[in-house]
């Protein structure tokens, strides 16, 4: 519905911190000619953000950000090992299973596996008592067997496999787009079905170029955000715009 397409949009516009609890939100009308919708859409986007405690309404001046409101500094990846791990000692994490599994052939392509199974460890992280992501991480067997798993919930994987297990990664390849939460998803990251998810796909490589960790993850768009570098690419035959 388009009251809840407009509640999404301001909802992260409070919670990043676009908005000052001093200075009221744009009006009514204003919100209507913007996003090209109806004061009764407006209306109904912002009485649910009321009712959800981040804004106040107040006859004749309009409606504030409430001053509970907690902004966040969002999680970044820019594209380093060091922005996984930082990102990982931020954030709690619950396990919800681990299991030796057949996996799917991406999986088998991707750890260069032929046969046996992978260690599949399932969790949710949490940020600032919030959860913003679901994990699923496939380890190969070599790995998955030592696999100290009384640490999954208090260290990152990555810092597990170098601390612990000797394995340092060098590199990793990763994948990003955008998605919507099913039923799943939206129970264990409380959100509703439908709300805008990110979801990254990530093979880990360690410095002999060995892959050591498949990830698949799910994060919440209002509080996870991905940014690239981009910089001018030169040769002498041309230029261009390159992803670094």
């Amino acid at each position: 519905p388009l009251y809840y397409q407009l509640e999404t949009i301001l909802r992260k516009k409070i919670t990043a911190g676009d908005f000052s609890a001093e200075v009221p939100l744009p009006s009514e009308d204003a919100l209507a000619v913007k996003y090209e919708v109806s004061r009764i859409t407006v209306r109904q986007a912002l009485s649910s953000l009321e009712q959800d405690g981040l804004v106040i309404r107040q006859r004749g001046k309009g409606t504030f950000v409430s001053e509970n409101t907690n902004t966040l500094d969002l999680p970044r990846f820019s594209g380093s090992i060091e922005d996984l791990i930082l990102m990982g000692k931020r954030t709690e994490t619950k396990v919800i299973e681990s299991a030796w599994i057949d996996p799917p052939d991406i999986i088998r392509e991707r750890l260069r596996i032929k046969d046996g199974q992978v260690l599949r460890i399932e969790k949710i992280r949490h940020i600032e008592g919030d959860p913003f992501s679901h994990v699923f991480n496939y380890l190969p067997p070599e790995l998955g067997s030592i696999l100290p798993m009384d640490l999954v919930k208090s260290k990152p994987m990555l810092m597990i496999l170098e601390d612990e297990l000797g394995v340092r990664a060098n590199e990793a390849e990763q994948t990003v787009e955008a998605t919507i939460a099913d039923a799943a998803d939206a129970s264990l990251l409380d959100i509703r079905v439908g709300d805008p998810l990110l979801k990254a796909e990530r093979t880990v490589y360690d410095v002999k170029g060995n892959p050591v960790e498949y990830v698949s993850v799910v994060y919440r768009a209002d509080k996870y955000a991905f940014t690239m570098k981009l910089k001018r690419k030169r040769t002498d035959k041309s230029a261009g715009w390159g992803a670094v």
